[in-house]
């Protein structure tokens, strides 16, 4: 089957050749003249398929083959178009050629094997029996290769659910017309298409929802929306819901509420000239900001029915920075717009990491501006808009609020606007933020195996390998983040923790000194330079970075990540070492967090000295506990102390072991990670085998087997 490109170039420019076979001399005179007056350079016509072997024969000693093949079947003939297609199947010098047929009602037997062997489409006889018919099934098939983005499975299925819808296979038709809006879920047409399926399966909700996200896509579509019917020829949307659809199409900042919008960009001229263009939108309320810093003050308490567009360079708080920050919050519910004359399409994918949905290059027109504020307001309002979703599932695992992570996921995971990959990808975040590091390991693999790549899935991998404790292999994984995206702050700030466990602390404050120049007021920053500081003895310093932090929990994993390590490898004294460092650097404030970050590091200090077996220093350490302090916290630890204290004195008084945690090594861990690789190849192969094996279209008719069980073959040349 063809690639994109060379539909592109046979159906868009035309700059390639057609051949028509067709036994009928007028009809197929018909078919060559009006695909030339539609634009066709040229068009040969032959009046069966055994003239069009040599034809095609000669075409790949000249270079010059065609790009498109209509043809009839040619049932009765001595050779047949399922013979014909075959041959272009199986030549890879014809690999770029399209092939589509004409056939009657009583030869579609033959599709699925046609489809099977890379048809393109078809079309019945009956609209080849007249000029007036033949233009309009030709313009119809044109209308199709466009709307399906030259995209050749795509257009392949979309005539496969015209087999479908004939033979009123609607279960059928649904899972099709829903297998192909999860390869294209953003694609107006085949939201549409979906829609029809579920009508025609009495789903009139999911008929109504993806019929009117059709329209909000592409409102041209309202009068096919319009008319969608169920099985039973009911109309799916009543007149006054196709005009309450038709009120907000004309404008999707009303149907979602946006009424106010944030320009941020230093340029008076820029934003002049946007804010001309959203009022004319119907955008109620705009507001300027020069400077990222103001619009971050700003967005502090006005987050609402907003959505920003916002340059890449600015002064005090650059647009990354300002994203970063954004993200680090928890502010998702502002759609971004980035408007840049600096980036370009090689900068989406760090963009697309720092959760903006739209870049908009400069210079600015008024025709591309509402289409991609349309593109960004839909995907976080939608309710069926998987980016969107996501991004709220992510904002949710950023708060540590898994359950209500779980809770959206598991409502739009089973949704076919989810493409598969992506289900893995988020599957995998959330089994890596309830510690289940094995399933997430699996399921991140099974999405790479599956084609998924950026930064962000990048780093994903990183993180989830740095915790399984295989520290090179994340190193491998964060340095493929780095060569799809300029580098962030989160990705630095990953990059020095990992140099802290590989034990180069040099390395590690360079990388943090670096994710400082970006943004030094950044808690992840201010939060990493403290970890460097404490694992480099400066307490001072530390004290004066976790001063200036409200949570300091992050801080205390990562030490209880380091000296479990250090266990690991026998070096208890290490481990104990930083955690007194972190309690000569504790902060006397009061805020809640920063109170807390005492009582944790005392107990963690605890475990670490009878992990080493000194279970007299760890009492005498949990014991120095303020019963005050651990009650202003939460009962968790109270808990946990509590515990703690009845078994170390069981252990003194005994004289028996006690045990902190299981031992691991870098080499078990890499192990894990070897049978996990095994254990998601063994899963791919079956999920591979089960797609294989799924017979949408039925079982392919013996009698097209039959027709094309003699091959056709080139007569080679004489000489």
């Amino acid at each position: 089957m063809p690639h994109s490109s060379q539909l592109r170039k046979t159906f868009e420019s035309k700059a390639t050749s057609v051949i028509v076979a067709y036994p009928n001399g007028t009809i197929r005179g018909q078919i060559t003249a009006t695909l030339k007056e539609l634009g066709f350079k040229s068009v040969t016509g032959v009046g069966d398929i055994s003239e069009l072997v040599p034809i095609l024969q000669e075409s790949i000693s000249s270079g010059s083959r065609p790009g498109w093949i209509l043809t009839s079947m040619f049932i009765d003939g001595k050779v047949n178009a399922l013979q014909l297609g075959q041959l272009i199947s199986s030549t890879p010098e014809l690999n770029d050629v399209a092939w589509s047929f004409i056939a009657t009602r009583e030869e579609d037997y033959t599709i699925p094997l046609a489809l099977e062997r890379g048809l393109l489409s078809w079309h019945l006889a009956d609209c080849f029996t007249q000029a007036d018919a033949i233009r309009k099934e030709l313009i119809l098939f044109l209308e199709v290769i466009f709307h399906a983005e030259f995209n050749p499975d795509v257009i392949a299925m979309m005539y496969a659910c015209n087999l479908l819808r004939a033979g009123a296979k609607y279960q059928d038709l649904k899972r099709l017309s829903g297998l192909m809006l999860e390869a294209k879920a953003d694609n107006p047409y085949l939201l549409l298409n979906y829609a029809e399926a579920l009508a025609l399966n009495n789903d009139f909700t999911g008929a109504k929802r993806f019929g009117t996200q059709a329209v909000w896509s592409k409102k041209e579509l309202l009068p096919k929306v319009a008319a969608l019917k169920c099985a039973d020829k009911t109309s799916v949307f009543s007149p006054e819901e196709i005009s309450a659809i038709q009120s907000q199409g004309s404008s999707l900042f009303n149907a979602f509420g946006i009424q106010h919008c944030m320009i941020v960009d230093p340029d008076a001229s820029a934003r002049k000239h946007l804010r001309s263009a959203l009022e004319g939108m119907g955008i109620q309320s705009i507001v300027e900001f020069e400077s990222g810093l103001k619009a971050w003050e700003y967005l502090q308490t006005n987050r609402s029915n907003t959505i920003m567009i916002c340059e890449w360079k600015l002064p005090d708080l650059s647009g990354m920075a300002l994203l970063q920050r954004m993200q680090q919050a928890g502010i998702h519910e502002v759609p971004v717009i980035i408007s840049s004359g600096q980036l370009g399409k090689m900068d989406i994918g760090l963009v697309e990491e720092l959760g903006s949905a739209v870049l908009l290059q400069k210079p600015l027109t008024l025709e591309s501006l509402e289409g991609d504020i349309r593109t960004a307001v839909k995907e976080e309002h939608l309710p069926s808009s998987f980016k969107g979703i996501i991004r709220k599932v992510r904002h949710l695992l950023r708060k540590n609020d898994i359950s209500a992570a779980k809770k959206i996921w598991e409502s739009f995971a089973g949704q076919i606007v989810i493409p598969q990959v992506h289900r893995c990808i988020v599957s995998a975040e959330i089994h890596f933020a309830q510690a289940k590091l094995e399933d997430a390991y699996s399921q991140a693999i099974t999405a790479e195996k599956m084609g998924a790549k950026g930064a962000y899935f990048f780093n994903l991998l990183g993180k989830i390998t740095f915790a399984l404790g295989d520290f090179d292999g994340s190193a491998s994984w964060f340095e493929k983040a780095n060569q799809e995206v300029a580098i962030n702050i989160e990705r630095l700030t990953d990059l020095a923790a990992l140099e802290l466990h590989r034990g180069d602390t040099s390395k590690a404050g360079e990388v943090a000194s670096s994710a400082a120049k970006i943004d030094a007021a950044n808690p992840k920053v201010i939060e990493t330079q403290a970890m460097v500081a404490l694992e480099s003895g400066d307490s001072e310093g530390a004290a004066a970075m976790m001063a200036q932090l409200n949570d300091l929990m992050n801080i205390v994993a990562h030490l209880n990540n380091r000296a479990v390590a250090m266990a690991w490898k026998g070096d208890h004294d290490k481990g104990i070492t930083l955690y007194r460092e972190a309690l000569a650097a504790a902060p006397k404030g009061s805020m809640k967090d920063q109170k807390s970050f005492t009582p944790f590091i005392t107990y963690n200090l605890a475990l670490a000295l009878a992990r080493k077996g000194d279970f007299e220093s760890a009492e005498k350490t949990v014991a120095g506990l303020d019963p005050l302090a651990l009650a202003s916290i939460e009962g968790r630890l109270s808990l946990k102390v509590g515990g703690f204290k009845k078994r170390i004195k069981e252990a003194i008084k005994t004289g028996s072991g006690l045990e902190i945690d299981t031992p691991k090594t870098s080499d078990i861990s890499k192990k894990r990670i070897l049978n996990l690789q095994k254990a998601v190849d063994a899963t791919a192969a079956k999920v591979v085998n089960a797609v294989k094996n799924m017979k949408i279209l039925g079982t392919i008719d013996y009698r097209a087997v039959k027709l094309a069980e003699k091959p056709l073959r080139f007569n080679p040349k004489k000489p």
